[in-house]
């Protein structure tokens, strides 16, 4: 699909959500300063850190470090990391996934305020000890887990913007939040209808709901543009997108695959994407 210049300038809007790129460069700094990717990390060496939560000695340093990190800042983000348990995520050289060798990531999630921090959580994926530690990218490894941490801050500051245009505290913003199926999925209907006291709206099933919900778009935007920019000028992403190159982002790629029949919605993400891209070309 190509786009073209009159829908590129079309896509220049105002409401996008962005976050402390000094923060971010900071804690991309810390991670490379720790060298975490030494420290142990096979299968066997995952481990029981408290009652619930596994990790390893490379997750405990890297959480450490950005935690340090975000102290130094005067930053309320604290970031919560664990590494799963679940054998079928082990990564090895036959990872059905794509993660190897540089993805270690499985999922991170924005949990919202509690004790007057803001947690972001973050879960690994051990490796296999067929896994060939030679094959490692640090700056690759550490480009995707940053991404997927400046994906978490967008939402961070999306739940202190509810916050600040609602007058309420942001505790009470996120209590809001757990029921606005715009921002949050419907996983459990009868779940959610104990806790919300009313029906659920019909949503989307699996991906495509989960994508099209529009705190997602708004954070899955900056992510995308970030994917772009790791690699191309703003120039060049631009020009990609113009001329329909859109496996230039795994991102781009799973919205024109999960959300094809939502064309609205892609619209806005798009949007939210050009101007991203357009406000790095105009530094």
């Amino acid at each position: 699909m190509k786009i073209s210049r009159s829908q590129l300038r079309r896509f220049i809007v105002k409401e996008v959500t962005k976050i402390n790129t000094n923060f971010a460069s900071l804690l991309v700094d810390a991670m490379i300063s720790s060298n975490f990717w030494r420290y142990k990390h096979r299968e066997s060496d995952v481990d029981l850190v408290d009652k619930h939560t596994f990790s390893t000695d490379a997750i405990e340093v890297l959480m450490d470090a950005l935690n340090d990190a975000s102290s130094s800042f005067g930053s309320d983000i604290y970031f919560l990391l664990s590494v799963t348990d679940d054998e079928l995520y082990t990564l090895d050289q036959n990872d059905k996934h794509g993660g190897y060798p540089n993805n270690w990531i499985m999922r991170g999630q924005y949990r919202g305020p509690e004790k007057g921090k803001h947690i972001v959580w973050l879960e690994f994926r051990p490796l296999a000890d067929s896994y060939d530690i030679r094959a490692l990218n640090p700056k690759v490894l550490v480009g995707i887990i940053s991404r997927t941490i400046n994906h978490e801050l967008v939402h961070y500051n999306q739940l202190k913007k509810q916050a600040t245009s609602k007058g309420i505290s942001e505790e009470e913003a996120w209590e809001e939040l757990q029921c606005d199926p715009n921002q949050l999925p419907v996983n459990d209907p009868k779940e959610w209808e104990k806790k919300c006291g009313k029906k659920p709206p019909k949503t989307p099933p699996g991906r495509e709901g989960y994508l099209s919900l529009h705190n997602e778009i708004d954070a899955y935007a900056y992510e995308a543009a970030e994917e772009l920019l790791n690699t191309y000028t703003p120039e060049q992403s631009i020009m990609m997108l113009k001329m329909g190159n859109l496996k230039s982002s795994p991102v781009i790629s799973d919205y024109y695959t999960y959300l094809e029949n939502r064309p609205k919605d892609i619209q806005n993400f798009m949007k939210k994407v050009y101007t991203h891209l357009s406000s790095a070309a105009n530094k």
